[in-house]
C-alpha cells in the first residue's frame, strides 16, 4: 500500500496514458477494436486492484482520454494511422467502459476493505504494542517502588534491630556506661556532633553536666535562664519551632540546644539531653521522635543505674575491690525484702567463694589475686542485673538477684561456672587453680511438693537470717570439695 495517494493517483493516470499510448504500435487498430476488449478497462481494473478505486477509475478514463486524442497524436508523429472517431469509439466502447467501472468498482472496494482491514490490523498491533509499553513502565515502576519499599523495610528491621543493641548497651549498674550508651544512640539515630546530658543537682539547684561527645560543654546550667532548664522544668521537649510559637523564651538563652529532652530515671525527672550540633537535613520531625523514643527506652537503664548510684556507690566501698562491702549487702537486701513482702515477689543471694584463695594471695600477691576476683566478677555480670558485693572473706562475693526464685539462682550459678570454666586463669603468665563454691538464699521459698504445688503461707524474713542459710549452705559446698579434694 503506498504511503502518498497524490503517487498512488499519479501512477494511475500514469498506467492509463501508458496503455492507451500503446495503441502507436499498431497504427492500424489503435484503440485494440480487433482485439473484441479494451485492454484499458482491463487494466483500469488491475490498478484498481492494487491503488484503489480512486486510481483505477483514473486509469480508465485516462486510458479512454488518450485513445480518443490517438490520431492526433500520430499525426503529429508522422504515423499513418486508421481508426474511428472519438465518438464512434465511445459509442462502440459502451459495453466494455460500463463493465470497466464495475470492475473497477469491484476491485477497488475488495482492495480498500482489505487494505482498511489491514490498517485496523496494524493499529491494533499498534495499540496492543503502547499499552504493552505502558504496562512495561507501569511494572517497572511497580519494581522499582517494591524494591524501594523492600529497602525500606529491611532498614527499619535494620534500624529496629540496631536500635536493641544501643539500648541493650545501657542495660549496665555503672551510670557512665548508661550514659555513654545513650548518647551512642542519639549519635546514631540524629547523627548529632555535639550533645551533651545534664544532671539536676537538687542541692545547688542547677544542671550539672554528666557527659557529653563533641565540643566540652558547660560544667552547670541555670534552671531559668536556659532551654535546658525550660525543658527540665516543664517536663517538655524543647526545640527551635517553638521559639515562634512560644513567647515566654524572651529572657530565656537559646543560642545553645538545637533539641533539648527531659530526661527520666523511670517516671521522675533527672536531667536533661541537649543536641547542639546536627546536619541541617537531620533536623525534622522523624529524627525528634525518633530520639524521644530512644530516650524513653532508656529511662528504665537510667533508673537502675541511678538507684544503685544512690543506694550502693554512695556509701563506703572495699577499698581493693572497690566494691561494696557486707554491710550495704544487708542494707540493701533487707529494702529488697521490704519491697516485695506484699506482693510475694522473689528475691536471691548466691554468694560465690573462689577456694584456695589465701594460698593463691601467699604465692603471689594480694593485689594481683584481688585483680583476678575483680576480673571475674566483671565476666559473670555481663548481661545480667546482679548487684555485686563484697562479703565476709576476702575470696567472697554476694550477687543480689532481684525478681528471681531459688530456680533462677541455680541457673545464675550454671552461668557463673561456665563464666570460670572459659575465664583465663593466668597470674603473671602462669595458670593458677581455683574453684567456685556456691550458696544460694532465696526468698520466698519454694512450695513444697515442687513445681505447681500449691504455695503455703509466707513468713517474713529479716536480712541476715536469709544471708545465713545462704552461708551454711556454701559451708557444705566447701565441705564438699574437701572430701573429694581439690585441683592440683
Amino acid at each position: 500500500m503506498r504511503a502518498s495517494t497524490a503517487g498512488r493517483w499519479a501512477e494511475g493516470i500514469g498506467a492509463g496514458a501508458l496503455i492507451a499510448l500503446a495503441g502507436l504500435l499498431r497504427p492500424g487498430d489503435m484503440s485494440f477494436m480487433a482485439l473484441g476488449f479494451m485492454p484499458q478497462s482491463l487494466v483500469a481494473v488491475v490498478m484498481a486492484a492494487l491503488l484503489g478505486a480512486g486510481p483505477g477509475l483514473a486509469t480508465l478514463v485516462t486510458g479512454l482520454a488518450v485513445t480518443c486524442f490517438l490520431p492526433l497524436i500520430a499525426g503529429l508523429l508522422g504515423i499513418h494511422s486508421t481508426g474511428p472517431t472519438p465518438l464512434a469509439l465511445l459509442s462502440a466502447a459502451r459495453f466494455p467502459v460500463a463493465l470497466g467501472v464495475a470492475g473497477v468498482a469491484a476491485a477497488g472496494f475488495l482492495r480498500d476493505s482489505d487494505r482498511q482491514a489491514i490498517a485496523r490490523q496494524f493499529g491494533r498491533i499498534g495499540d496492543l504494542t503502547k499499552r504493552l509499553s505502558r504496562q512495561e513502565k507501569v511494572g517497572l515502576a511497580l519494581s522499582s517502588l517494591n524494591e524501594g519499599l523492600e529497602r525500606r523495610v529491611a532498614g527499619q528491621r535494620d534500624s529496629i534491630s540496631a536500635l536493641h543493641a544501643r539500648i541493650r548497651k545501657m542495660d549496665s549498674l555503672d551510670l557512665g556506661v548508661v550514659l555513654s550508651g545513650l548518647l551512642e544512640a542519639v549519635e546514631a539515630f540524629s547523627q548529632a556532633s555535639e550533645a551533651v546530658i545534664f544532671e539536676f543537682d537538687p542541692k545547688r539547684n542547677i544542671l550539672r553536666r554528666a557527659a557529653g561527645i563533641g565540643k566540652a560543654a558547660e560544667e552547670s546550667l541555670s534552671l531559668d535562664a536556659t532551654v535546658e532548664g525550660w525543658a527540665f522544668r516543664n517536663d517538655s521537649i524543647f526545640t527551635l519551632r517553638k521559639l515562634d510559637d512560644y513567647l515566654g523564651f524572651g529572657r530565656t538563652d537559646t543560642s545553645g540546644a538545637i533539641l533539648a529532652y527531659p530526661l527520666k530515671a523511670g517516671d521522675l525527672p533527672w536531667g536533661v539531653l541537649a543536641v547542639r550540633e546536627m546536619p541541617f537535613y537531620r533536623y525534622n520531625p522523624v529524627t525528634e521522635r525518633n530520639l524521644e523514643v530512644v530516650i524513653e527506652l532508656a529511662s528504665s537503664y537510667v533508673k537502675k543505674a541511678a538507684d544503685f548510684k544512690d543506694k550502693i556507690l554512695s556509701h563506703p566501698l572495699n577499698e581493693v575491690t572497690g566494691l561494696p562491702g557486707y554491710g550495704e549487702l544487708l542494707r540493701m537486701l533487707g529494702e529488697e525484702l521490704t519491697r516485695r513482702t506484699a506482693r510475694q515477689l522473689p528475691v536471691a543471694v548466691v554468694l560465690v567463694e573462689l577456694l584456695g584463695f589465701e594460698d593463691l594471695v601467699f604465692a603471689h600477691s594480694g593485689l594481683k589475686a584481688f585483680e583476678l576476683l575483680k576480673e571475674l566478677v566483671v565476666q559473670v555480670t555481663k548481661g545480667n542485673n546482679a548487684y555485686v558485693f563484697h562479703a565476709r572473706e576476702d575470696g567472697q562475693v554476694a550477687f543480689l538477684l532481684p525478681d528471681i526464685d531459688r530456680e533462677g539462682a541455680s541457673l545464675f550459678c550454671l552461668g557463673v561456672s561456665t563464666a570460670a570454666s572459659e575465664f583465663p586463669w593466668l597470674i603473671d603468665g602462669k595458670t593458677v587453680c581455683l574453684e567456685l563454691a556456691f550458696g544460694i538464699c532465696a526468698w520466698p521459698n519454694a512450695p513444697k511438693g515442687g513445681p505447681g504445688a500449691a504455695a503455703g503461707p509466707v513468713h517474713p524474713i529479716d536480712a541476715g537470717g536469709l544471708l545465713s542459710e545462704a552461708e551454711s549452705i556454701l559451708a557444705l559446698s566447701k565441705n564438699a570439695f574437701l572430701e573429694h579434694g581439690r585441683c592440683e
